[in-house]
């Protein structure tokens, strides 16, 4: 993937065969080969399930990668025709979970994105690009969906006058054309299109044309003198995280604007947007139809923990408000009634169920998303609105203020979009310079501040709870997970003694304490807990608490002097991508828990999500690890993917041991045995959850079980600092599995798993494990199951 030469048709039937020849467990049942291409050494398949890659690798190409891209785990694509000189087209895709490379200050961040390139034309090997095109129309898109309402577009593509045309294309701006030549075009020459889709609304600028169907958004960019060169980007309505219209404004600012901000992890290619001509597009009509695609048109329930401040009076902001920008709470009823009516851009099945305002901008809080309300200019008539679905948001906070000199309270609110960037020049050695990358939060993360005196805080925290925080995987769970004793109110496991005691203190170390009371502080005290949210676990450290509930992970940080500053920091359940339990060790003092969330900018400034070290002997971490394990997994598919098991009955012998051991290589292991001592010594399984591959390594494990990966790290002379590391499999879009060379010199295979956040790779000793048997594993956990949602 991604050669610089050209790919080659070859017979797909073929491949298919010599596929099952080679690596019979790498093929799905019932997957046929749609098409198939070779270049070099390499192949690359289109099924009817997935991208599979074969990168043949080394001197003698006998060590292959075997690579999945499912068509589930692609965000966005493209193609793109040959110009007047070019010899090849190209096919290009966003997958989840694969990166070409990180952020750096130092230089651009490289693309996120995978493509072939083809060899054009019609002869022996050539690639019908459009038939491509339609493979993947038809595994990415459902043909048909509900209506939605659009509003009336222009019957012709009349250009209107020189100037104005003339000016558009300097501007950048684009008009709205009629979308049914548009449709009649894209059907036809070239066929991009499903039969039945239809283009709703259509937009162009210069050569540049942009088309929003029930399907997709399609950017189409003509490049080149000749116009013959023509990429086609397919964004899919699923893959926006947010998005944003602008009204025009005064007599001098003649364009509206529209802009989408989409999954892929890049500060460049996580959004794109266009300005359109104001005299030729109805902005609200787009805003209201941008709606019911990316939030759909269904009711959404009424949230409980609203506090609507219906006929409050707004006695205004103050000089907060225009100097420092903070926020009051305002009438949600009035608001709601104001943007359905005068400025219309909440659907008819949507409710503003909290409202806020500064000087002029507004945030409001609907059953179905963040509005962001920016008035700009002097005379604020441009106006932008950007809308963040709830289900864009990974993490939340909410900060009480201080002392009397702290005048504001705070929210925070993390996404999944990933964060911008823009470029300085930097002063380098003497008399030059050098242009470095500056990264921005941009809708990764939404920070407000509040007037203390005006805002409900602990009802905000409430709704966003009530919003971003469902119960976990599990309806109910059992009253505490862990069995204590009670000592002065509070729950202990063993007396640390005064010495521990102080240096758990010094480091940092929580304790464990009775959920029950704990329970009560969180539904009395502070009013931050929903009605049906029950803690199940309670741990303090100094005057900071941790509560795991039923509904979510919260810290409680008090901080200041004074202590009257308290953040309230939420991981839901539904969020968490990994998870980590450590126990502690013979001469280690905490044991660790760590939870991984996907939050570009959190994961940036604030580190993977939520992580703290327990005093030794406070708590119980496998009990804690369980209880994670039923909230993250515990409803996920406990059924085994593997009918029989191949263990390699060559042995490795005491040298063989000692090398593996050297080359941190595991040798495969009875899956029976693994289960019989995950259950019981430590009994970190759940009920419904048995090994199915099981693989080892000195003293450390690798397990697939059938609800998860997890990864056993036993540290120490000891063993007794044991860290359990655990990925759900709907955290794992692609996957490869890469056999070891047919030579002396190369001992272990190696297995990778593509993950939401990282990667996990681990290596195989040759002849030590049935290294297919994953990729037959995790073609029914990551692939099939997957389609079938």
């Amino acid at each position: 993937m991604g050669c610089c030469c050209a790919a080659k048709a070859i017979d797909a039937t073929e491949a298919l065969n010599a596929v099952k020849t080679e690596a019979p467990e790498v093929i799905i049942d019932g997957e046929i080969f749609e098409f198939a291409f070779a270049f070099t050494r390499d192949q690359v398949y289109f099924t009817n399930y997935r991208i599979l890659v074969k990168d043949s690798q080394g001197f003698t190409g006998s060590s292959v990668a075997w690579k999945t891209i499912p068509y589930t785990a692609i965000k966005a694509f493209w193609v793109e025709t040959a110009g007047s000189l070019d010899s090849t087209v190209e096919l290009g895709y966003f997958p989840s979970g694969i990166s070409q490379g990180e952020w750096s200050r130092d230089f651009e961040m490289p693309s996120q994105a995978l493509s072939v390139s083809f060899k054009a034309g019609t002869g022996e090997g050539a690639t019908d690009l459009f038939a491509l095109q339609r493979l993947l129309n038809s595994k990415l898109f459902t043909p048909g969906g509900a209506a939605v309402e659009v509003a009336p577009q222009p019957e012709s593509m009349e250009e209107g006058g020189a100037m104005s045309s003339f000016m558009d294309v300097l501007g950048g701006d684009a008009k709205a054309i009629d979308p049914k030549i548009v449709e009649k075009q894209l059907k036809v020459d070239p066929p991009i299109l499903l039969a039945d889709e239809e283009v709703d609304m259509a937009f162009k600028c210069g050569r540049d044309t942009v088309a929003l169907t029930k399907c997709r958004v399609l950017v189409m960019d003509v490049q080149g003198l000749t116009g013959k060169k023509v990429k086609y980007m397919t964004y899919l309505w699923d893959s926006f995280k947010a998005f944003s219209t602008e009204t025009a404004g005064s007599f001098f600012d003649r364009d509206s604007e529209i802009k989408f901000w989409t999954s892929i992890s890049h500060t460049n290619q996580n959004k794109f947007g266009m300005d359109l001509r104001n005299s030729s597009t109805d902005i609200v009509a787009i805003q209201r139809y941008l709606s019911d695609m990316i939030l759909g048109q269904d009711e959404a329930p009424p949230s409980a923990q609203a506090s609507a401040a219906e006929g409050q009076a707004d006695a205004g902001g103050g000089w907060q408000a225009w100097l420092a920008g903070d926020s009051r709470q305002v009438d949600a009823v009035e608001a709601n009634k104001t943007f359905h009516e005068q400025q219309p851009i909440l659907q008819g099945s949507e409710t503003c169920e909290m409202a806020f305002k500064a000087a002029r901008d507004m945030i409001l809080f609907t059953t179905k998303r963040i509005v962001l309300i920016d008035p700009q200019g002097l005379t604020g008539k441009k106006v932008s609105y950007t809308s963040v679905p709830w289900g864009s948001v990974q993490a939340f906070a909410v900060c009480s203020p201080g002392s009397f000199l702290d005048k504001d309270s705070e929210m925070k609110i993390w996404t999944d979009i990933f964060y911008d960037d823009h470029t300085e020049q930097e002063e380098y050695g003497e008399d030059e310079t050098r242009t470095i990358w500056v990264a921005d939060p941009g809708l990764s993360e939404i920070s407000v501040d509040f007037q203390k005196d005006k805002v409900d805080l602990q009802a905000i925290g409430r709704y966003l709870a009530s919003r971003c925080s469902n119960l976990g995987s599990k309806s109910s769970v059992p009253d505490g997970v862990v069995e204590v004793t009670v000592e002065d109110g509070l729950l202990s496991t063993g007396d640390p003694g005064l010495l521990e005691g102080f240096l758990s203190f010094l480091g940092s170390d929580y304790r464990q304490v009775d959920p029950n009371e704990m329970d009560a502080k969180l539904q009395n005290d502070c009013c931050m807990g929903l009605p049906d949210e029950k803690v199940q676990a309670a741990f303090v450290c100094g005057r900071d608490t941790v509560l795991l509930t039923t509904h979510r992970a919260l810290k409680i940080d008090v901080q200041g002097f004074t202590g009257k500053s308290v953040l309230y920091l939420s991981l839901p359940w539904t969020k968490v991508k990994d998870y980590m339990v450590e126990s502690a060790g013979s001469w280690d003092m905490d044991a660790k828990m760590c939870l991984y969330i996907k939050s570009a900018w959190y994961n940036r400034e604030h580190g993977p999500g939520l992580e703290i070290d327990f005093s030794k002997g406070r708590s119980d971490t496998v009990a804690i690890q369980k209880f994670i394990s039923e909230q993250v997994i515990g409803n996920a598919d406990g059924t085994s993917a593997l009918p029989r098991e191949i263990l390699s009955e060559q042995p490795e012998g005491a040298i063989g041991s000692f090398l593996s051991w050297l080359g941190d290589d595991n040798k495969q292991i009875p899956r029976e045995e693994a289960t019989e001592k995950f259950k019981s010594d430590p009994a970190i399984l759940l009920p419904d959850e048995d090994v199915d591959i099981a693989f080892k390594c000195d003293r450390d494990y690798i397990l697939f079980t059938t609800k998860r990966y997890i990864r056993v790290d036993v540290q120490g002379w000891t063993g007794n600092k044991v860290a359990y590391w655990s990925t759900p499999y709907k955290a794992v879009p692609c996957f490869e599995v890469t056999g070891a060379a047919a030579n002396p010199f190369d001992q272990d295979a190696e297995i990778k798993l593509n993950k939401d956040i990282g990667t996990a790779a681990f290596d195989v000793k040759k002849n030590q494990g049935d290294i297919m048997s994953v990729y037959t594993f995790l073609n029914k956990k990551c692939v099939l199951d997957r389609a079938k949602k």
